[in-house]
């Protein structure tokens, strides 16, 4: 039934000419990781910490579940299981691995989703969230890289982990002594989903012309890099809660400075430094540090900075403050 209905969104892009193609490979992209990460780190660093901090567990322990699932399933994607479906050419890029269930579909349910749940929030506003979700599930049915079944298990999943993580943080606002719980338990998942990952089988399937079709390292590598974000963001939320501290108090254009900043400090990380250390560290392990170190800038590091600007800023502000009153 799900290969009927790609067959079906197929027909009408043929019918149509691809008339929506564009828009809707410009939707999908609004789930790309890279993307939501860019958000979630606006959110944390400059809009609400508690509501960053909620949306950024939801977003990365999802892919963390979403790794579990996916290597635990193997499910190739459309056009492997029926060579009739023929996706849109410009969306086939990002569309790696394995299906189901849906990456694009869990990593924008984590954040527009999840922007949903917060109290007082304008139900227009929410209402244009859900749609915003709904159509980057879409989306990736109308591309013809994933089935209708990817995507629904995607966002149910997604769903509960959102309504699980807030009554969570819920629980460690409540009992802040015993967050050191929420931090074992999070890294232990992480480790947990390093060593299946690592010790589990994969179907090994040839194309006509005798390639792989799904590489089982990779997709063991992909699974590792997702632990390894897990585990940035718990130690580094862990971190930032008991030490750190840091405000996103200020003026607009001070936030804006502070984003500014912090995020060309990320994209140097993220760009070159961090990508170094699978040079150093080959396989999965190599690649789960670099994720690790990039997520827990994002989490603790990048508070740390906000922290000494803040400092600076209240140095700089103060002879002025005095000045004024004399």
């Amino acid at each position: 039934m799900g290969i009927d209905y790609l067959l079906m969104l197929q027909n009408f892009r043929d019918a149509t000419g691809g008339v929506l193609d564009g828009f809707f490979e410009l939707v999908t992209k609004l789930g790309e990781a890279s993307i939501v990460t860019l958000l979630v780190a606006a959110m944390y660093w400059c809009v609400d910490k508690r509501e960053g901090i909620f949306l950024m567990l939801t977003f990365y322990y999802n892919r963390v579940i979403n790794a579990f699932v996916k290597i635990t399933a193997c499910v190739y994607r459309p056009w492997i299981l029926d060579a009739r479906v023929t996706p849109v050419e410009g969306a086939i890029a990002d569309a790696t691995g394995y299906s189901f269930p849906s990456g694009h579909s869990a990593n924008a349910a984590s954040f527009f989703g999840g922007l949903t749940l917060k109290k007082g929030r304008n139900i227009i506003i929410k209402v244009i969230l859900i749609v915003v979700v709904l159509l980057i599930g879409f989306s990736r049915n109308y591309l013809g890289v994933h089935t209708p079944q990817d995507v629904i298990v995607s966002l149910v999943l997604a769903a509960v982990l959102l309504f699980a993580f807030k009554y969570l943080l819920d629980w460690v606002d409540k009992n802040p002594n015993k967050d050191w719980i929420v931090l074992v338990s999070g890294a232990a998942l992480c480790v947990i989903l390093i060593i299946y990952a690592a010790l589990k089988g994969y179907p090994v399937d040839y194309d006509a012309a005798g390639n792989v079709i799904v590489d089982p390292n990779k997709m063991s590598v992909d699974a590792f890099k997702n632990a390894g974000m897990g585990l940035g963001f718990i130690i580094g939320w862990f971190l930032e809660r008991r030490f750190i501290k840091f405000s996103v108090e200020g003026k607009w254009y001070i936030r804006v400075i502070r984003y500014a900043v912090c995020i060309g400090v990320y994209f140097l990380l993220k760009e070159f430094a961090a990508p170094l250390i699978p040079q150093l560290i080959s396989g999965g392990v190599g690649k789960a540090i670099e994720q690790f170190i990039v997520i827990l800038y994002i989490t603790a590091g990048a508070p740390l900075i906000i922290n000494l600007m803040n400092m600076i800023q209240k140095k700089i502000l103060k002879p002025d403050a005095a000045k004024s009153l004399s």
